[in-house]
């Protein structure tokens, strides 16, 4: 049986002025389908644009584009560096042995956070608020500087200090964010892992470029100093900055060759309130020395030490 058109059916048993009316209702029904189907569009491309917008909307952030960089320091230039810093091999030996490590993208903080930033978190969450830690969460010295949840007037915008390794993943993790990772810092104060030895080049330190030992003897405010390549400040100087890495000598021996970290990129409340190890902090401080200021230097810090020369900045993760 030969097959017919359907439409050829229906139109036998309809007269020509019926016919009209079933093409104006068709082609009003059709309009109404397509402005149905347009209006969802647009709503899924403004959900989709406002999710993007809510990625990078902070514009304390900057994105950053992964990568692959050799990070670490080979051999003959840490000798080169005992040389010149007049520091032993072994304090600089944990930057051994240089190896390629590919990074995912992700948002990094271009400032450290500061006290206004670390004084709206404790509001919100009173249980890191001075006075209410346990006293195995901090050395005694936790938020010393505060008159209860304030800090001294004319001080917004210092990096906050005096804060524990603790309390900074619990203030990133409260922004949906987290500390960055070893590697992550390393790639955005080498520029995206350029050859520099500073995060301005290779000259060396001095009032122009970075707050360290023998300039003001505290923290300044963030922005203080000309920023990288990238727009992000403070890299180098000022106040050491914890990352979520759990310290290890010897780590660049067995670290894994895409986004590696020592420990957890995230932490539950019990999981959190367990960690005891030193963290890896990296970038100077304002009592630091030169050699502290290199992009590849490594050092380490207790949890519970809090102190007014170390202080954290957030990193985001790209959602797809």
């Amino acid at each position: 049986m030969q097959a017919r058109d359907l439409n050829s059916i229906v139109l036998k048993n309809v007269n020509s002025k019926n016919y009209t009316k079933i093409k104006a209702v068709y082609a009003l029904n059709s309009r109404a389908r397509m402005k149905r189907i347009l209006l969802v569009f647009i709503s899924a491309l403004m959900i989709q644009s406002a999710c993007q917008e809510a990625d990078s909307a902070d514009l304390n952030m900057v994105f950053v584009e992964g990568g692959l960089f050799v990070m670490g320091t080979d051999s003959l230039t840490l000798d080169s560096l005992v040389d010149h810093y007049g520091f032993p091999k072994a304090y600089l030996a944990s930057e051994f042995p240089p190896h390629e490590i590919a990074l995912s993208s992700f948002f990094f903080g271009k400032t450290e956070v500061t006290n206004a930033e670390f004084r709206k978190f404790l509001l919100e969450n009173p249980e890191w608020q001075k006075g209410r830690l346990p006293d195995s969460l901090h050395n005694g010295n936790y938020l010393r500087h505060w008159n209860n949840n304030v800090y001294p007037d004319g001080e917004d915008d210092l990096p906050v200090v005096n804060v524990t390794w603790h309390s900074a993943v619990a203030y990133c993790q409260c922004q949906n964010k987290r500390l960055p990772t070893e590697a992550e810092w390393e790639f955005v104060a080498r520029n995206q892992g350029d050859m520099k030895k500073y995060p301005w080049g290779n000259a060396e330190p001095d009032s122009t470029k970075a707050n360290f030992h023998g300039g003001i003897g505290r923290p300044l405010p963030v922005k203080s100093f000309p920023p990288n390549e990238l727009g992000i400040f403070d890299l180098a100087g000022n106040v050491w900055e914890f990352t979520l890495d759990e310290w290890s000598q010897d780590y660049y021996k067995n670290s894994p060759p895409a986004d590696p970290v020592n420990g957890h990129k995230n932490y539950s409340d019990d999981d959190l309130l367990r960690v005891k190890t030193r963290r890896v902090i990296r970038g100077g401080s304002w009592g630091g020395s030169p050699v502290n200021l290199r992009t590849r230097f490594r050092d380490s810090h207790p949890p519970n030490g809090a102190g007014d020369h170390v202080g954290f900045r957030c990193v985001k993760e790209v959602t797809s």
